[in-house]
């Protein structure tokens, strides 16, 4: 069962968050910044930096759900190096629902998941926010970074799980394809998937994650809308009990 007690007090989610970054910016910026400067053929984006729209919103809601995708398509071009400015990115897109107008099949998949989770739970309050596998992408581009890039990543900025303990969401989908369960699991310490009834591992796995009550893994919605998205989903949702 969800556990949906709340904390005598609100939590300052943006303040952790940005505690966070601010920890990890000065080893990151100064490696992305000798990139940015070389002659490698690919340069960095900002990283996709969080930042809560309504606090009290989310904090009250009943289902907190985080949804991953894999990396962005471009970020705000090259690596801009600051903290404010990488974070205005996210709201611009995302918490001024720009998102769902930008549209794509991984925003419309979104949309569906969430849809199909309120219809199942009419009664509950729904927040959600959105998160990637990989932080920092292709400026000017898609699709997975090369090594050089994402090794920086690892080494200066190995933070998904630190984001999950102060998001606290009860609710975590991964739409990012079985193909990058080796960085799920470097990240948040080897955790057990587990395939649920009807589905492969491939398919849907259901991943034991501390303190989150319900977290699974599935394709990414390029695949999804091909291959019967809506079942995945209310499969998916049919184990959230």
């Amino acid at each position: 069962m969800l556990n949906f007690k709340k904390e005598k007090s609100m939590k300052k989610f943006n303040q952790e968050l940005l505690k966070l970054y601010k920890s990890k910016w000065n080893s990151l910026s100064e490696k992305l910044e000798e990139i940015k400067t070389s002659d490698s053929p690919t340069k960095p984006t900002n990283p996709l930096l969080i930042r809560v729209e309504n606090e009290e919103k989310y904090f009250n809601s009943d289902f907190r759900v985080m949804i991953f995708g894999q990396e962005t398509n471009d970020w705000g071009n090259d690596f801009q190096n600051n903290i404010e400015n990488t974070l205005s990115i996210y709201d611009d897109f995302f918490n001024s629902n720009y998102c769902f107008k930008y549209g794509g099949q991984f925003w419309n998949g979104i949309s569906r998941f969430l849809k199909t989770l309120e219809d199942q739970n009419p009664n509950k309050s729904i927040e959600f926010v959105w998160n990637n596998v990989v932080k920092i992408g292709k400026s000017g581009g898609k699709g997975m970074p090369p090594s050089y890039i994402y090794q920086i990543e690892q080494e200066n900025f190995s933070i998904l799980k630190n984001e999950v303990e102060i998001l606290e969401p009860n609710i975590i989908l991964f739409m990012s394809g079985p193909n990058y369960d080796s960085i799920l699991k470097n990240q948040f310490n080897n955790p057990d998937f587990e395939k649920i009834e009807n589905y492969s591992q491939r398919q849907i796995s259901k991943i034991q994650l501390e303190n989150i009550d319900f977290t699974f893994r599935t394709y990414h919605p390029n695949y999804l809308w091909r291959n019967g998205i809506n079942d995945y989903f209310t499969e998916i949702i049919k184990n959230i009990k």
